[in-house]
């Protein structure tokens, strides 16, 4: 028992450490304060029911000013949390961004070469859409919008219309992003759990932070960082997520031969070939068809010369990955997104229209998991794109809107209107007008800076910030000493420590915490009924013993204390040989620490190695632990042995 405790003891206490330092260092920091109305305290990871609704802190500025002069604080971060929308478009959507790309470039010959052979692809990609339409329209009954859709298409398949794409070739290509491109399908919408934050102080703030792609936005930039782990399953070319699965399960120790599901992935790969070739502009299906020829040896049509290399096993699996990473992507859309290009986000509801903000790169928290980590998954953006996305207003915009309503004679009353009515208008790309059957022209909307002032940043309404404490304040005496400040100033403030903001996350560490509660529980039980067996079997064994004892003279209170102390001594000498044997276990099972491969435990144990430790208190709980069990056990045999009369005793001694 004394074995098992001390090695449970040490491996629930670092699971706890490491899962503390793990949400404290990933941005929960070692305290949180928000708006002491909120129903609910934050959380730092947002569950199935979406995020907690908390109140903008009151005057943030000057909040974090005090927060700032409080004994033991060393940085205080502001951040909300969130649940965003992205709408990840067909195959029609990916060839258009690449014709736009070639639109954009300076004016050249290669340019209108590459641009002629471009729009010669997509015009017979569109008439291919044309036809599948035309199925539809035979096979279902039609509507005016499915009218209108097909009145588009064939707009967008006449000679007239690609004549006016040589001379005027983006509002061509807004006609088709917006009339027809919804005709192939409606693509997928992902979800996108983020922090949003002030970026550069959030970097500096957490030691975990890791940039990994692109670059940090300057200071009163607007911007996203997607967490990396998100950017490598969601919007990765799925073909090329499965095969970087099948390489981290091979690293593993599984195989292609003996694991279904790694032969099902490579399957799936093979079967979707149709698809990655649709989403092929014809200068990089040319390009790839080239090259998997010269790598495979021999000439072929394109699905076929992919489909040979595509099909893996054990055997040439690792050279056929480094090709296709090292060979072939360079001519794939591997990532439907880059640093430096515009993302529209939503709120979680989809309400309204998106917002458009530039990603700057991908970041990781180092040493957390790797690419299919939950807090990696998790992206930062600035609180003014956030602000938008949640509809709150700042106090301008509020203070405006309560002059209108007061000019308008609606202040107060049952026709009073809320200041909400006057929110800013969705952020949208344009609205479309079409004139006959010719290409639109687009009328732009004015959509966000993408920069912001202190002010606009501040003015917005915060709900809640991170304190990072200098190294030797604990949360407690901060915590302490904040809730002085907030009786003292009367300010609307609470305090959350990293448990109460680690949502399901620290319920499954208190959970383990119970798990080990509970063995310890059941391993005293056995202990004790094993050891008052035992002891009440050695008692009758020495009733001849006893008996002899008492007849001396020895009174029934020191025969007691004697097997009292007999009952002590085992239970001594097993709890010292008990946590001896657990302490060696320890130190030569996990001296060097125990590693840790799976990228989920990596979080909750802090670190892809796990370093368990022997505390003095782990051995002064098991020590009187086991100790009183032990003596628990030896109370009935001590009573019973003490109670034997010497007549009895020399009685069974005849028998």
């Amino acid at each position: 028992m004394a074995a098992l405790l001390t090695v449970g003891f040490a491996l629930v206490e670092a699971v706890y450490g490491g899962t503390r330092r793990s949400m404290i260092e990933s941005g929960a920091g070692d305290l949180q304060v928000y708006h002491s109305g909120s129903t609910e305290p934050p959380q730092m990871m947002v569950g199935p029911g979406g995020p907690p609704e908390l109140l903008p802190l009151p005057d943030y500025a000057s909040t974090e000013t005090l927060l700032r002069g409080v004994e033991g604080v060393g940085e205080v971060v502001p951040l909300e949390t969130g649940v965003a929308t992205v709408f990840r478009g067909n195959y029609l959507d990916d060839k258009l961004a690449a014709v736009r790309a070639v639109v954009r470039e300076p004016a050249s010959l290669e340019r209108e070469a590459r641009l002629r052979r471009l729009a010669e692809d997509l015009a017979r990609t569109l008439q291919r859409v044309a036809g599948d339409a035309r199925r539809r329209e035979e096979a279902f009954a039609s509507d005016e919008e499915s009218r209108e859709d097909q009145r588009a298409l064939e707009e967008a398949t006449s000679e007239r219309f690609w004549e006016r794409f040589s001379t005027e070739p983006l509002p061509v290509l807004e006609f088709l992003e917006n009339r027809v491109a919804k005709q192939v399908g409606e693509g997928e919408t992902l979800f996108v759990d983020y922090l949003g934050s002030e970026l550069p102080r959030f970097a500096r703030a957490f030691p975990r932070f890791e940039l990994v792609q692109g670059q940090m936005p300057p200071p009163g930039s607007r911007g996203i960082l997607l967490g990396h782990a998100l950017y490598e399953q969601s919007f990765k070319l799925p073909m090329a997520s499965r095969l970087d699965e099948v390489r981290r399960e091979r690293e593993r120790g599984n195989t292609l031969a003996a694991d279904e599901r790694l032969r099902t992935q490579v399957e799936r790969n093979v079967a979707e070939i149709p698809d990655l070739l649709a989403r092929l502009d014809v200068e990089r299906a040319t390009a790839l068809r080239a090259e998997l020829a010269r790598q495979l040896g021999h000439e072929g049509e394109l699905d076929a010369l992919l489909t040979e290399f595509l099909k893996l096993d054990d055997g040439n699996f690792d050279a056929r990955y480094r090709l296709f990473h090292d060979a072939l992507a360079p001519h794939l859309p591997l990532y439907r997104i880059r640093p430096g290009d515009t993302l529209v986000v939503k709120g979680l509801l989809g309400i309204g229209g998106g917002v458009p903000v530039k990603v700057w790169g991908t970041f990781r928290f180092r040493g957390l998991g790797g690419d299919t980590s939950r807090v990696n998954s998790t992206s930062l953006m600035d609180l003014v794109t956030v602000r938008h996305l949640s509809g709150r207003q700042t106090r301008a915009e509020a203070e405006e809107a309560r002059r209108l309503i007061d000019s308008f004679g609606l202040a107060g009353g049952t026709g009073s209107l809320s200041t909400d009515a006057f929110a800013p208008p969705a952020i949208v790309d344009g609205e479309v007008k079409t004139t006959g059957s010719e290409a639109p022209v687009f009328e732009r909307a004015e959509g966000l800076s993408p920069s912001f002032t202190e002010e606009e940043l501040l003015s917005g309404g915060i709900p809640q910030a991170a304190l990072v404490l200098k190294p030797g304040a604990t949360p407690e005496e901060v915590a302490e000493r904040i809730r002085q400040l907030v009786s003292d100033k009367g300010l609307p403030l609470t305090t959350a420590d990293w448990q109460q903001v680690g949502g399901f996350i620290s319920g499954v560490v208190a959970m383990t915490q119970v798990l080990l509660l509970v063995i310890a529980l059941l391993l005293g039980l056995f202990v004790l009924l094993v050891s008052t067996g035992t002891l009440l079997l050695l008692a009758r064994e020495r009733v001849g013993e006893v008996g002899t004892l008492r007849a001396v003279g020895m009174q029934r209170r020191q025969v007691f204390l004697g097997l009292l102390l007999e009952g002590l001594f085992l239970g001594g000498a097993g709890s010292v040989l008990g946590i001896g044997l657990g302490a060696a276990l320890l130190k030569g099972l996990m001296g060097q620490g125990l590693a840790v491969h799976d990228d989920t435990l990596q979080f909750f144990l802090g670190g892809p190695v796990l370093y368990p430790q022997l505390e003095a208190w782990h051995v002064l709980a098991v020590g009187l632990g086991v100790l009183g069990v032990v003596m628990g056990a030896a109370l009935v045999p001590a009573w019973r042995g003490s109670a034997v009369t010497p007549l009895a005793a020399m009685r069974q001694g005849e028998g």
